[in-house]
C-alpha cells in the first residue's frame, strides 16, 4: 500500500509538472510578439503634421510613433531624461499614472526647475522623481517600458537616442530615437537605471 501511494504521488507530481510546463509554453506562445527594432527621426523642417487619436494637436508622424510607444506600458515605465518640458509627452505620462502604471523619473538637477520643467506636474500626480546634485550632468536620454521580463503579457522595451523631451527637440532640431526589444540592450539600460535610482535622492529630500 505504501509503495502504491508513493508511486501515485510521483506520477501525480510529474503529471502536474508536465501540465504546468504545457500551460506555460501555451501562454508564452500566445503572448509572444515580434521583435521591435524601430528608428524614429525628428528632422527640422519636416512637414506632414496630421491629426492623431494620441493627441489633441496636429503632430508629426514621428511624434505619433513616440506617443504610441509611451502609451503602451502595461505595468511600468522608467524615464531617465536630462530635461523634460514638452506638454504632450508629460500629458501621456500623467495618463499612465491615472491608469495605475508604476512610474519612476530621473532628471538632471540643474534642469529640474528650468523654465517649463514638467517636475511640478509629475510631483503633483505623486510620481517619484530623483536627481543628484553634482557638477556633472545627468545627460542620459532613455526610457524603459515594461521591464518585467517574467510577465508574458509584457514586451520590455528601451527608447534611446539624442532626443530630450522638449518642444525644441521635437519640432526644431535634428534628433534620433531608437526603440528596441532586444533583451540584452534592455537589461543593460535597466541595470543603469536601477543603479542611478539607488544612488540618486528624492527631490524632496535635498530640495
Amino acid at each position: 500500500m505504501f509503495f502504491n501511494n508513493k508511486a501515485q504521488a510521483v506520477i501525480a507530481f510529474f503529471s502536474l509538472a508536465f501540465a504546468s510546463h504545457f500551460v506555460y509554453k501555451h501562454f508564452r506562445k500566445k503572448y509572444k510578439k515580434a521583435a521591435i527594432n524601430e528608428v524614429i527621426m525628428f528632422s527640422y523642417g519636416t512637414t506632414g503634421v496630421k491629426r492623431s487619436k494620441l493627441s489633441r494637436c496636429l503632430i508629426s508622424p514621428s511624434m505619433e510613433r513616440l506617443l504610441y510607444y509611451l502609451s503602451s506600458p502595461r505595468r511600468s515605465i522608467d524615464i531617465c531624461m536630462y530635461v523634460m518640458t514638452n506638454v504632450e509627452l508629460t500629458n501621456e505620462i500623467l495618463k499612465l499614472a491615472i491608469r495605475g502604471v508604476r512610474i519612476r523619473v530621473i532628471i538632471d538637477a540643474d534642469m529640474a526647475f528650468s523654465n517649463g520643467s514638467s517636475l511640478k506636474r509629475l510631483e503633483k500626480q505623486g510620481i517619484p522623481v530623483r536627481w543628484m546634485k553634482s557638477t556633472n550632468l545627468m545627460h542620459h536620454k532613455f526610457c524603459l517600458i515594461d521591464t518585467e521580463f517574467d510577465d508574458v503579457r509584457c514586451t520590455p522595451l528601451v527608447i534611446i537616442g539624442s532626443l530630450n523631451w522638449t518642444t525644441q527637440a521635437l519640432n526644431g532640431n535634428w534628433e534620433n530615437v531608437a526603440v528596441t526589444s532586444q533583451e540584452t540592450l534592455v537589461e543593460q539600460y535597466k541595470n543603469e537605471f536601477d543603479r542611478l535610482w539607488l544612488e540618486f535622492k528624492p527631490i524632496v529630500d535635498i530640495a
